[in-house]
């Protein structure tokens, strides 16, 4: 019987490399958790007007993917759209989930809306997709947060 440097030599030429592991898709299509993986490390957009809002539009983006609630929502019938889009002008006239989620929690979603509460004590609201501003507008077309400004 050998040292027990040759057991751990046979050990470690036996074990398969591991490979590294997936960036994570948050359950989403590869394009757009591509896209979401971009938005974050983004720079905010030039010619904002509510540039405070900005770094809270990303984590709500973010928290869709990574809460799976943005995968639940395209399995739904939901679209790119309805969940990160923006108006061409940061007008805001169309928001999409993301957008207008300002900080407050999903607590249910279905293929009509999203269901939210914000801070404890705070009254339940609901984003319906398709509502108003929410996609209604016919001359209103909504870019993706990470095209919007660039």
């Amino acid at each position: 019987m050998g040292s027990w440097r040759d057991a751990a030599a046979a050990l470690q030429v036996e074990v398969a490399p591991v490979a590294a592991p997936s960036l994570e898709n948050f359950g989403l299509p590869d394009d757009l958790a591509a896209a979401l993986r971009r938005l974050e490390r983004m720079p905010p957009p030039r010619k904002l007007e509510r540039p405070q809002n900005w770094g809270g539009v990303i984590t709500d983006a973010m928290t869709l993917g990574r809460d799976r609630w943005a995968a639940k929502a395209i399995a739904l019938g939901w679209t790119a759209g309805d969940l990160f889009g923006v108006g061409p002008r940061d007008d805001w006239d169309f928001q999409g989930l993301a957008v207008w989620l300002n900080g407050r929690r999903i607590v249910m979603l279905d293929d009509k809306q999203a269901i939210v509460v914000g801070n404890p004590g705070d009254y339940r609201t609901a984003f319906v997709r398709g509502g108003m501003r929410h996609g209604t507008h016919p001359a209103v077309q909504p870019v993706m947060l990470w095209e919007f400004g660039r």
